[in-house]
């Protein structure tokens, strides 16, 4: 979901405002509010360095849009890495 590649560092550790960003969007998914989702770029600095360019994160809502308000979704990877990198993955149901 975080994909800074311009700011990529090769250390397996996360910039502050990549892991805020990955905790933020992680909060959203988690209550379901997939309007703020959407409209990524409202969310404040941390999102605008986090996701600099769109590609890699519209999979996300496309996906999410499959989720019936009942569906849980589980988390089965997290972490920020290369500074600017989520690894974080779902699924839902």
């Amino acid at each position: 979901m975080v994909h800074n590649l311009g700011m990529m560092s090769w250390q397996d550790t996360g910039y502050d405002w990549a892991r805020e960003c990955d905790e933020i969007l992680r909060q959203l998914i988690l209550s379901g509010d997939h309007d703020s989702l959407v409209h990524y770029e409202r969310l404040g600095k941390a999102a605008r360095l986090s996701i600099p360019t769109h590609e890699h994160y519209l999979p996300l809502p496309y996906t999410l849009a499959l989720q019936d308000k009942q569906d849980p979704v589980r988390f089965f990877a997290a972490g920020v890495t290369l500074g600017s990198i989520s690894m974080r993955s779902l699924q839902i149901g």
